[in-house]
């Protein structure tokens, strides 16, 4: 059996950085750093039983999922693996949208994607292609940290999808709801796989 815990820490700064001018979207939320607090919670996941076996620690290559890893890394003397197929969907042109149209398009239309951007389904594929390395790999316990749209879509291949009364979507596994329309300050949810075949998760945070 593998243990794959997903980690997705949304306690970014809000700190008004200014960059240079010709630096890109995509850079700029690359760069993006953790809050006081989201440092805290990372910090918290020294103290978590469930991450105890954990034997390597894989990021995306944004800042805050790579500071995210660090500490546990860093107490276990862990490789701290980046890997660009865990970062967050690429947006793409919103032109004259606002950032909730592409939210609210692709919770019902996982194919929908904007000029220079990613589907749901497009982020799901490499997420997968990340999934197929690891599951041929000897480690056993593995801490991943990711983004909510990328851990959504991982998701969205087991669960049943609705939609609430506010028309957000919903994903629930067995009739438990692992995702309610709103992601958390952190979230944490074990895949649990025997060969390559998925066999159960839980939302752990």
């Amino acid at each position: 059996m593998k243990h794959l815990y997903f980690v997705s820490n949304n306690l970014v700064s809000k700190t008004n950085v200014i960059y240079p001018k010709k630096t890109s979207f995509k850079k700029a939320r690359i760069q993006t750093m953790l809050s006081k607090k989201g440092e805290e919670s990372a910090l918290s996941l020294l103290k978590m039983k469930v991450l105890e076996e954990v034997e390597v620690v894989y990021t995306s290559e944004y800042f805050g999922a790579m500071n995210t890893g660090k500490y546990l890394a860093e107490e276990k003397r862990l490789e701290l693996v980046i890997d660009e197929r865990l970062n967050e969907r690429l947006v793409g042109e919103l032109g004259n949208n606002e950032f909730r149209y592409l939210k609210g398009m692709q919770e019902h239309d996982f194919n929908f994607k904007l000029p220079n951007g990613e589907s749901i389904n497009d982020v799901q594929k490499r997420m997968e292609d990340f999934l197929l390395d690891t599951l041929i790999s000897p480690e056993k316990n593995i801490l991943i940290v990711t983004h909510n749209i990328a851990l959504l879509s991982l998701l969205a291949k087991y669960c049943n999808k609705g939609y609430n009364l506010y028309d957000r979507l919903i994903l629930d596994y067995h009739d438990e709801v692992v995702f309610d329309g709103t992601f958390h300050e952190i979230d944490l949810i074990e895949f649990i796989y025997d060969e390559d075949k998925c066999v159960g998760f839980r939302r752990i945070l």
